[in-house]
């Protein structure tokens, strides 16, 4: 690699970084909200981390393809500006050469992007949605907090002043609640249920509460009044296995898992109508993940050559297109999307269009240079 090349490379590589550093912490504020909400609740910080861990690839998913497209922009404006361009054009030096090592970079990018599309986010979403089960039990359960209503378990919430961990004679664990208050909900009608202490722990999927000297008011549907009880066991059924069981979904297949299903959509039980909607969205997560890991090398492809004005006055009319097709590429994969579910429409084809237009353009734009 000649001098020259790693000038390019060089400053591209520092521009694309520096983006994605900025672009990589704004983006992460909203999975930075969501732990803030798991600490808040008493979670665990090995589980936090592993949260954060497998939110990192979805990020970086969005951060790269645009990191490349603004460096591409601010290096090759500056380099235009300052009439370097130029000065390589003189020198016997073809755009396309000038181009090369962005073009590389924006490759590998590409080749990085569909191992972020096809593994590594389908493994963080499946990975993240599980341990948001996971810590909405605990939250709910396991780390009760005193003196905090806690409303994880469907249609109940639960409040006590006071809690000890403890352990029967068979060396199983449980949790005495002191003081519990539960508003019950679940069978169609108001129910406070007080007392002075609670024994609480799992039995298979189900939590049970064994409460002692407390009253229930209203005792039954339709009864007024309230009933005193010396002890009294409370079921919250299906609370354990409803709040740890996700099952997987499309967005959670990865590349093999998502082409087996779309081979094997017309072979189930399903109508032919729900069939080609289910082989549909399908075949849209495959090629919407192609296009996702292709869009790096299109804003390399797309970015320089609109970086490159000749003009002084031209560079910010260049940068404004390039943010505009950027957002362009993004709002027609959005519409495709949403049209995923209809096969009539062609989804996995109509997705495929922001790279076309992408390709397009450096067509027109690529020949001005040379």
């Amino acid at each position: 690699m000649g001098t020259l090349q790693r000038y390019i490379l060089r400053s591209f590589l520092v521009a694309a970084g520096l983006t994605g550093l900025v672009l990589t912490f704004v983006l992460s504020v909203g999975f930075l909200f969501q732990v803030f909400q798991f600490v808040m609740k008493g979670a665990s910080a090995g589980l936090i981390l592993q949260y954060l861990a497998a939110s990192l690839p979805e990020v970086l998913g969005f951060t790269v393809p645009l990191a490349l497209m603004v460096a591409s922009l601010l290096v090759f404006g500056r380099m235009s500006t300052d009439s370097e361009i130029a000065a390589m054009k003189a020198c016997g030096v073809s755009f396309l050469t000038i181009m090369r090592g962005p073009l590389i970079v924006g490759i590998l990018c590409s080749v990085l992007g569909f191992y972020l599309q096809n593994y590594a986010m389908p493994r963080g979403h499946y990975v993240r949605r599980t341990i948001a089960n996971r810590l909405a039990l605990d939250a709910g359960v396991q780390l009760i907090e005193p003196g905090r209503f806690i409303s994880e378990i469907d249609n109940v919430t639960v409040f006590c002043d006071r809690k000890v961990d403890m352990k029967d004679a068979d060396g199983k664990g449980y949790t005495v609640l002191y003081n519990l208050l539960a508003i019950d909900r679940r069978d169609g009608f108001l129910r406070e249920i007080q007392a002075d202490r609670a024994d609480m722990r799992a039995e298979g999927s189900d939590l049970i509460f064994t409460l002692h000297q407390g009253t229930v008011s209203p005792p039954d549907k339709g009864v007024q009044g309230t009933a005193s009880f010396e002890e009294f066991a409370y079921v919250c059924q299906d609370v354990v296995s409803r709040s740890r069981k996700y099952l997987k979904k499309p967005k959670d297949f990865d590349f093999g898992e998502l082409l087996a299903a779309e081979r094997e959509a017309t072979h189930g039980d399903l109508s032919s109508k729900a069939a080609r909607k289910w082989q549909s969205r399908l075949r849209f997560l495959l090629n919407y993940r192609a296009v996702w890991a292709l869009s790096a090398f299109c804003f390399v492809l797309v970015g320089v050559p609109l970086g490159c004005q000749s003009q002084r006055k031209e560079s910010s009319r260049g940068m404004a297109l390039g943010i505009a097709i950027g957002i362009a590429f993004f709002l027609f994969i959005m519409l495709s999307q949403a049209l995923a579910d209809k096969p009539a429409a062609f989804a996995w084809v109509l997705v495929w269009t922001p790279v076309i237009l992408c390709v397009g353009v450096a067509c027109h734009l690529i020949p001005k240079h040379q």
